[in-house]
């Protein structure tokens, strides 16, 4: 649906409303980086053409009344105050609800205005490119755009995905904040490579005889339930992991050592090269296995504190937590990151593709965020014809995200329907993949 289709829509559901202003925040595949973002390391993920779109408008009652051009999302008010409490879980309110209370808190809000919201959105959902994320940005700046015409106040790029990052913790999620960067600080036909603690963007330009294809493996990779405890399962191993190099390092070095996050070890004042991070963690972590009760001997701690500082509700898996693996992605891929930004700049696409396939790997084998359809998927792409494939996102689900010289996509496509795709009916005007227009990032209209 376009914005006039949108206008007339919302007009027609809020006739006593002031005409609509309008917003759009785009979706985000993430090129390579997977799970580094909570770790305070890079990611390199670019904004793309299909978005939500949102039409908005004050209201005098304090209260924020939604509405969605998809009829399976269910209308829904709520009160807009100081603490604002979550709705049952899965609620797509709850998205709306985690933008409004993380402008409050950002602004230190004491007025509280209503809104009314119609959105729309051709993002699949649940599909690893960030639609959730895309909707916490949309009605942050709908609600911006609100405040702003009351109070004159407004945060800048940087500010608003830091805090946006922050808001979306509001439904459980424990991610970091790439999602929120990229899809605010997108340009058009540049990759963005995102730094963090503090912030930092920079725009790398894409090669021009290279498409970015994303192709749904139509396996849902919804936050909630047990997929969300899988998710908010490798932030939480990090924590622990974080913890053990932590010990390592005071026994190494002495002194009081502290690491809040593993990219400390790069970026904080011990600037550590690859190698020497890798063998400090290796040495940390020696074995293939950790369990609650081996941090407990080695920390000097309750196998109680340990769940209680650093696992939350995760529960710890047979045999222990897969720590040493996870630490071997999370120190390849940011290599890889730098890689892939420097094939960006050389225009190195057959290099770009190659760290595709290994970060895939690695992502499958030792951060075990993969899945037999994500799997197949991947395989098939290079199949026919990628120069690189990779799972893109959370994981456990969503999508692949491949690189096609530009010549061979119809054939690349026409191949995967005929072969990932032979048994999986879909309609013609909405297939399963999309040539990514790389965007500029979320505005008004």
């Amino acid at each position: 649906m376009g914005f006039d289709a949108l206008v007339r829509q919302f007009e027609a559901l809020f006739p006593a409303c002031d005409p609509p202003r309008l917003c759009r925040a785009p979706g985000r595949v993430n090129l390579i980086g997977e799970h580094l973002d909570y770790n305070g390391l890079p990611v390199l993920p670019v904004a793309m053409g299909e978005e939500v779109r949102v039409a908005f408008a004050p209201a005098d009652d304090g209260r924020i009344e939604l509405r969605n051009m998809n009829p399976a999302y269910a209308t829904a008010v709520f009160a807009n105050t100081a603490e604002i409490p979550p709705s049952d879980g899965g609620a797509w309110e709850n998205y709306v609800k985690a933008a409004v209370q993380g402008i409050n808190r950002a602004l230190d809000a004491k007025a509280f205005p209503g809104m009314k919201l119609l959105v729309d959105s051709n993002l699949p959902a649940h599909a690893g490119l960030s639609s959730s994320s895309a909707l916490v940005v949309a009605s942050a700046m709908a609600y911006l755009g609100v405040f702003e015409a009351a109070h004159a106040i407004s945060l800048d790029r940087i500010a608003l995905a830091e805090c946006l990052a922050r808001a979306e913790h509001y439904v459980g999620t424990q991610g970091g904040g790439m999602d929120q960067a990229a899809i605010l600080c997108g340009k058009r036909g540049h990759a963005v490579k995102v730094d963090f603690f503090p912030l930092r963007i920079e725009r790398v330009p894409m090669i021009n005889d290279v498409a970015v294809v994303v192709c749904d493996s139509l396996v849902s990779a919804n936050k909630t339930g047990d997929a969300l405890l899988k998710y908010n399962a490798g932030p939480a191993s990090c924590r622990l992991a974080t913890a053990l190099v932590e010990h390592q390092l005071r026994e190494d070095f002495g002194g009081d050592i502290q690491l809040k996050r593993l990219g400390d070890l790069w970026y904080g004042h011990l600037c550590l090269t690859h190698q020497e991070a890798h063998d400090l963690c290796m040495s940390a972590i020696p074995d293939a296995r950790t369990t609650v009760a081996d941090v407990g001997r080695r920390l000097g701690l309750t196998a109680e504190t340990v769940r209680e500082t650093w696992l939350g509700a995760v529960p710890e898996p047979q045999g222990g937590f897969r720590l040493r693996a996870r630490l071997r992605h999370i120190i390849s891929e940011f290599r890889r990151v730098e890689t892939a930004r420097d094939a960006l700049l050389a225009g190195e696409a057959e290099m770009l593709g190659e760290l595709f396939n290994a970060s895939h790997i690695s992502c499958a084998e030792d951060y075990e965020i993969s899945c037999p359809a994500l799997d197949a998927l991947a395989a098939a792409c290079r199949d026919a014809g990628a120069l690189g494939a990779r799972l893109t996102g959370a994981g456990f689900g969503g999508a692949v995200v491949s690189l096609v010289p530009c010549d061979r996509t119809e054939s690349f496509l026409k191949a995967l329907a005929g072969s990932f795709y032979r048994r999986i009916p879909f309609l013609a005007e909405r297939p399963p993949w999309s040539v990514v227009r790389v965007s500029n990032g979320a505005s008004y209209v």
